[in-house]
C-alpha cells in the first residue's frame, strides 16, 4: 500500500495562517516587514465586494424615485462599478510598486557601518 500524499491545507487553515502573518507584523516594532503587501489581496476583495453593493443599492434605488431613473441607474451601475473597480485596483497597484521599490532600495542599500538606521 502506497503511502497517501499529505493533503492539501483546508481554507480555514490557509486562512488561519495568513492571519496570524499579518497579526505577527503588526507587533513588529522594527518596521523591518511590510503588513500592505500582505493584505492588498483582502482590501481588493473587500473593494471588490463593497462596489458589488453599491453598484446594486445604486440601481435598486434608482426604481424607487421612478421606472425612467430606474432605467438610468440600470444602464450606469454598471459602469461607475466598472470605473470604481478600475481606480481601486490601480490604487493597490501603485501602492505595492511603492512597497516594491523600497524593497528594491533596501536590498540594494549597502548596511550602515555605525547602526543606526
Amino acid at each position: 500500500m502506497a503511502d497517501d500524499p499529505t493533503p492539501p491545507p483546508s481554507l480555514f487553515s490557509s486562512l488561519w495562517s495568513e492571519f496570524r502573518a499579518v497579526c505577527s507584523l503588526f507587533f513588529d516594532f522594527s518596521f523591518k516587514k511590510f503588513v500592505t503587501p500582505r493584505i492588498v489581496r483582502t482590501l481588493y476583495s473587500l473593494n471588490l465586494f463593497a462596489a458589488f453593493l453599491g453598484s446594486l443599492a445604486w440601481m435598486g434605488s434608482g426604481f424607487r424615485e421612478s421606472f425612467l431613473w430606474g432605467i438610468v441607474t440600470v444602464c450606469t451601475g454598471p459602469i461607475a462599478l466598472v470605473i470604481y473597480v478600475l481606480l481601486a485596483r490601480v490604487t493597490l497597484e501603485l501602492i505595492i510598486a511603492i512597497f516594491r521599490i523600497a524593497e528594491n532600495l533596501e536590498k540594494q542599500t549597502p548596511p550602515r557601518q555605525d547602526g543606526k538606521l
